[in-house]
C-alpha cells in the first residue's frame, strides 16, 4: 500500500525543474537587465541533472540598452564560489576572474556585446549571457 501511495504521490520528490543553478539578479542603476541561463550541471539530494543549449549566441533572449560607462552589477541568491566573465567574439569566449561582482561598460563606445558569465558552486557550475548594446555615453 506504501508502495502504492509513493508511486501515485512522488513521496514528497520534487520537480526536475527545481533541480537547477541559482537564480541571479544583474542590473545597471536601478534597472535589472534580462539574461538566459545556458548550459548547466547542478546536483541536489542525490538528484542530478545537465543542460546542454545551442551556441550563446543563439539563445541570448533580449538585448539589453545601457549607458555607455555604466556599472553593471552581478548578484546570486546563492554567492558562487567562482566567477567569470568574457566577451562572447568570433565564437569563443575568453574568461577573466570577475572581482567584486561588478563589469564596468566602456565609456566611449557605443556597441553590441554579448556577455558570458560563469559561476562555479560546489553543486554545480552555469553559463549564463547577458547581451548588451551600449548606448551614449557618460559625461
Amino acid at each position: 500500500m506504501f508502495a502504492v501511495l509513493c508511486f501515485l504521490t512522488g513521496c514528497g520528490v520534487t520537480a526536475w525543474e527545481d533541480l537547477k543553478p541559482p537564480d541571479l539578479t544583474i542590473s545597471a542603476g536601478e534597472e535589472d537587465l534580462s539574461y538566459t541561463l545556458g548550459t548547466f550541471t547542478w546536483s541536489e539530494n542525490k538528484r542530478s541533472v545537465s543542460s546542454d543549449t545551442p551556441s550563446l549566441l543563439d539563445h541570448a533572449d533580449v538585448t539589453n540598452d545601457v549607458e555607455a560607462g555604466e556599472t553593471v552589477s552581478i548578484d546570486f541568491a546563492q554567492e558562487p564560489d567562482l566567477i567569470e566573465v568574457g566577451v562572447w567574439k568570433d565564437e569563443e569566449v575568453v574568461f577573466k576572474q570577475l572581482a567584486g561582482n561588478t563589469i564596468t561598460l566602456p565609456n566611449d563606445e557605443k556597441s553590441d556585446v554579448l556577455y558570458v558569465i560563469r559561476a562555479e558552486w560546489p553543486e554545480g557550475d552555469a553559463l549564463y549571457s547577458l547581451s548588451i548594446k551600449t548606448i551614449g555615453s557618460r559625461p
